[in-house]
This record gives structure tokens, C-alpha cells and sequence, in this order.
């Protein structure tokens, strides 16, 4: 039984690992952008003055300066980055995992020694027979967890049309995904390396990233 409950365990603590998975869609026109590119980024109300928010800024810095582009000040800049981030109350999921156990036995081995008396022309035998069981999937159990939805979005924006209070974005990027870390903040690095991964991509089109948690 001590067997059939740690490999249970050992399975939900494997399918509970380090791995994150996100949705990764993207529009944009940045092909027809010459460069250099220079950009700032750019707060809503409700970020300025938040150290969270900066030190996401920081990586979105980091990784576009890798990409070509460059920072520089509000004046300068072709392009406004605005970063957008939530996470929901989550859910309640059920799911279910087998149960591992012994199923039966793979094979035996049998050791004796064999005692012969000549005085009486007998002889007598003792021996041990060992079982090596064999071991699989012997049930399942269900179990429930919540899970949380944490959304990311970046998008750029053209600096000059923005100043004549036009909106004309040159790329908007989105990450969705689904896990059991309800800290943002946790997952926010990971998710914003999600995004830039493959960076900008394919234009109207959505990919599948694991990345493991930073």
C-alpha cells in the first residue's frame, strides 16, 4: 500500500513541475519597418510609480535592445510600448491520475542444495524460491485543483500618430495561459519570454510555447 500511495503522490507532484505553457498570438506590420527602431516605454495611470511595473520594463527593454531596436527618450522614439497584465480569481478543475501497484509477478528464481546419504542411497533437497513482481498501473483516483488564467499584452504603437491623438499600432501581442501559480509576478518573466520568443512571428497566427519557469 506504502508503494501504491508514493507513486500516486510522485505522479501529481511530476504533473505539477516547473514547465508553463502559454498561447502566444501576434499582429503585426514591423516587416515593412526600417530601422533603426527606437522606442520608450510607456506606463497607464494605473502602473506609474509601480516597481512591478518597472521591472518588467526592464526586461521588455532587454528584449527588444537584443532584437535591434533601441531605447530612447519619449521625444526621440518612433515607437510608445504599452504592457497590459492580468490574472483571474481562478477555477476549481477536476482531474484524474492512475494509481500504480503491483500487478503480478515477472519471474521467480529457485536456489537449493541437494543432500545425499550413501550409507542409506537417499538423498534430500531444501531450496528457496524468489518472486520478482511486476509493477503498472493498478487504478486511478480523481482530485481537483484551481487553476488561474494570467494574460499578457503588448502592443506598439506609432509615436508621431499617437501625438496627433491617432492610434496606428504597429504590433500587438497577446500570451494566455493557464496554470496553478496565482502570484503574477511569479510567472510574469516567464510569460514576457513566452512572448518574445520567435519574436514578432508570424503575423494572425497563434503558437504553442513551454518554457520552464524562470
Amino acid at each position: 500500500m506504502r508503494l501504491i500511495v508514493l507513486a500516486a503522490i510522485a505522479f501529481m507532484l511530476a504533473g505539477c513541475g516547473t514547465m508553463l505553457k502559454a498561447r502566444v498570438t501576434a499582429f503585426h506590420n514591423l516587416s515593412s519597418i526600417q530601422s533603426p527602431r527606437t522606442f520608450v516605454v510607456v506606463p497607464y495611470d494605473w502602473q506609474k510609480g509601480s516597481l512591478e511595473f518597472q521591472t518588467y520594463e526592464q526586461q521588455i527593454v532587454s528584449e527588444l535592445q537584443s532584437r535591434g531596436f533601441q531605447s530612447a527618450p519619449l521625444e526621440q522614439a518612433e515607437f510608445v510600448v504599452f504592457l497590459a497584465y492580468a490574472i483571474d480569481g481562478g477555477r476549481n478543475v477536476a482531474y484524474s491520475y492512475p494509481i500504480f501497484g503491483q500487478t503480478g509477478v515477472s519471474s521467480s528464481q529457485t536456489y537449493g542444495t541437494v543432500n545425499s546419504y550413501s550409507n542409506s542411497n537417499s538423498a534430500s533437497y531444501s531450496g528457496t524460491t524468489t518472486y520478482t513482481p511486476s509493477y503498472g498501473v493498478v487504478g486511478s483516483g480523481t482530485s481537483s485543483r484551481t487553476e488561474y488564467m494570467r494574460v499578457v499584452r503588448l502592443e506598439l504603437l506609432n509615436k508621431h500618430a499617437l501625438t496627433e491623438r491617432n492610434i496606428v499600432k504597429i504590433y500587438e501581442g497577446e500570451v494566455v495561459s493557464v496554470g496553478s501559480t496565482d502570484q503574477l509576478s511569479a510567472v510574469m518573466p516567464t510569460l514576457l519570454q513566452a512572448l518574445f520568443q520567435d519574436f514578432p512571428g508570424a503575423s494572425g497566427k497563434s503558437r504553442t510555447v513551454t518554457l520552464p519557469l524562470r
